[in-house]
């Protein structure tokens, strides 16, 4: 009937500007080019895998069960298991309770920010187009309502205009994604500039981001803190 093929067409037509954004369209090779095969024996020494995980832009790094030649992938570990290990590990460190804008850590730098009236699309394609893990979205006033990351745009994929167009505001679109794909993703993840550092880990490893704004006292978005900066931080002998 008419309805259903209105319906079809609106999925198509969502589809289409997903496909239309340039990323999505790398191919395996280009992506393996950009993560390198490091193994790692399960006895290695965690500081040897931490630069692995920073420096060469690899998230994640094989844990193989014997020699490197023909070892069997035994486990796999990421950023965001190593940010889970010094939450549970490092809880009565004393650097944990350093406040990020007394630390060395460096937080302040530009933003990358869309309003919360900007289309999900606009929005997609900015994460895209600068090649960002994530993007804040703030009010008409500047402040921080949101964020969005490169995780929703494997959402809207799979929803493919089921649920939400791609025309939708960000905010209204993520509510609906989120909520079809049964994500349980913190609508905001910030943090303010008087966190204390273990602050900042523990609700990297709550919420699963893998990264955290940093907002002034007036809720303005004033820099930002990855899951790499955390093992960089770590790197620098703060954590030992």
């Amino acid at each position: 009937d008419d309805e259903a093929e209105a319906f079809d067409q609106a999925v198509t037509d969502s589809f289409k500007k997903i496909d239309g954004i340039n990323g999505l369209r790398a191919t395996i090779k280009s992506l393996a080019a950009k993560n390198a095969f490091v193994p790692f024996h399960p006895e290695s020494p965690l500081i040897e895998l931490c630069p692995h995980l920073w420096g060469t832009g690899n998230h994640r790094v094989p844990i193989l069960d014997k020699e490197f030649v023909d070892g069997k992938c035994i486990n796999i570990i990421s950023r965001t298991d190593l940010v889970r290990f010094l939450s549970s590990n490092l809880r009565d460190n004393p650097n944990m309770n350093e406040k990020i804008n007394e630390s060395t850590l460096k937080y302040r730098r530009e933003v990358v920010k869309v309003v919360d009236e900007t289309s999900a699309l606009e929005a997609f394609e900015l994460i895209d187009s600068k090649n960002l893990s994530g993007i804040a979205i703030v009010d008409d006033e500047g402040h921080l309502v949101g964020n969005s990351s490169a995780s929703d745009i494997k959402c809207a994929i799979s929803d493919k205009g089921r649920e939400a167009s791609l025309d939708m505001d960000i905010l209204s679109y993520l509510a609906c994604v989120r909520q079809a794909n049964l994500s349980t993703r913190f609508p905001s993840a910030h943090i303010y500039e008087d966190a204390t550092i273990g602050q900042v880990i523990n609700k990297m490893a709550k919420t699963g981001y893998h990264r955290i704004f940093v907002a002034d006292k007036d809720k303005l978005p004033v820099g930002v803190i990855s899951v790499g900066d955390i093992i960089q931080f770590a790197l620098d002998g703060n954590v030992g």
